[in-house]
Protein backbone atom coordinates (compact mmCIF):
# COMPACT_ATOMS: atom_id res chain seq x y z
CA UNK A 1 0.00 0.00 0.00
CA UNK A 2 3.00 2.27 0.18
CA UNK A 3 2.73 3.48 -3.40
CA UNK A 4 -0.98 2.95 -3.99
CA UNK A 5 -3.05 5.91 -5.01
CA UNK A 6 -6.46 6.77 -3.70
CA UNK A 7 -7.94 5.66 -7.00
CA UNK A 8 -6.24 2.27 -6.68
CA UNK A 9 -7.60 1.91 -3.17
CA UNK A 10 -11.08 2.79 -4.36
CA UNK A 11 -10.87 0.35 -7.27
CA UNK A 12 -9.74 -2.41 -4.93
CA UNK A 13 -12.59 -1.74 -2.51
CA UNK A 14 -15.13 -1.61 -5.32
CA UNK A 15 -14.02 -5.03 -6.52
CA UNK A 16 -13.84 -6.47 -3.01
CA UNK A 17 -17.13 -5.06 -1.70
CA UNK A 18 -19.11 -5.46 -4.89
CA UNK A 19 -20.87 -2.16 -4.22
CA UNK A 20 -21.38 0.78 -6.51
CA UNK A 21 -19.05 3.76 -6.15
CA UNK A 22 -21.64 6.09 -4.61
CA UNK A 23 -22.50 3.59 -1.88
CA UNK A 24 -18.86 2.94 -1.11
CA UNK A 25 -18.03 6.66 -0.99
CA UNK A 26 -20.99 7.31 1.31
CA UNK A 27 -19.74 4.53 3.59
CA UNK A 28 -16.22 6.00 3.54
CA UNK A 29 -17.53 9.46 4.38
CA UNK A 30 -19.62 8.13 7.26
CA UNK A 31 -16.68 6.10 8.60
CA UNK A 32 -14.33 9.06 8.31
CA UNK A 33 -16.69 11.44 10.08
CA UNK A 34 -17.28 8.93 12.88
CA UNK A 35 -13.53 8.53 13.32
CA UNK A 36 -12.94 12.28 13.36
CA UNK A 37 -15.79 12.72 15.85
CA UNK A 38 -14.37 10.09 18.21
CA UNK A 39 -10.91 11.67 18.01
CA UNK A 40 -12.32 15.14 18.69
CA UNK A 41 -14.42 13.84 21.60
CA UNK A 42 -11.40 12.18 23.22
CA UNK A 43 -9.28 15.28 22.72
CA UNK A 44 -11.96 17.51 24.23
CA UNK A 45 -12.28 15.15 27.20
CA UNK A 46 -8.54 15.10 27.81
CA UNK A 47 -8.47 18.92 27.70
CA UNK A 48 -11.29 19.05 30.24
CA UNK A 49 -13.78 20.51 27.76
CA UNK A 50 -16.14 17.51 27.62
CA UNK A 51 -17.53 15.72 30.67
CA UNK A 52 -16.54 12.14 31.40
CA UNK A 53 -20.19 11.08 31.24
CA UNK A 54 -20.45 12.25 27.61
CA UNK A 55 -17.47 10.10 26.60
CA UNK A 56 -18.86 7.16 28.55
CA UNK A 57 -22.22 7.47 26.78
CA UNK A 58 -20.69 7.88 23.32
CA UNK A 59 -17.76 5.45 23.40
CA UNK A 60 -18.58 3.04 26.21
CA UNK A 61 -16.78 2.00 29.36
CA UNK A 62 -14.08 -0.11 27.68
CA UNK A 63 -12.95 2.75 25.45
CA UNK A 64 -13.08 5.22 28.34
CA UNK A 65 -11.03 2.87 30.54
CA UNK A 66 -8.40 2.62 27.77
CA UNK A 67 -8.30 6.40 27.28
CA UNK A 68 -7.84 7.00 31.00
CA UNK A 69 -5.24 4.23 31.29
CA UNK A 70 -3.19 5.76 28.48
CA UNK A 71 -3.56 9.26 29.95
CA UNK A 72 -2.44 8.07 33.39
CA UNK A 73 0.46 6.07 31.96
CA UNK A 74 1.66 9.13 30.05
CA UNK A 75 1.45 11.25 33.21
CA UNK A 76 3.43 8.65 35.18
CA UNK A 77 6.08 8.47 32.46
CA UNK A 78 6.32 12.25 32.30
CA UNK A 79 6.67 12.56 36.08
CA UNK A 80 9.26 9.79 36.11
CA UNK A 81 11.22 11.60 33.41
CA UNK A 82 11.17 14.84 35.37
CA UNK A 83 12.64 13.15 38.44
CA UNK A 84 15.93 12.60 36.61
CA UNK A 85 16.13 16.20 35.36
Amino acid sequence: MRDSTLTEHLDFLLRLEGQDEATLLAKALRTGIETLYREALVEAYLRGETPREAVLNELGSDALDEIEFQRDALRRDFEWGLQGA
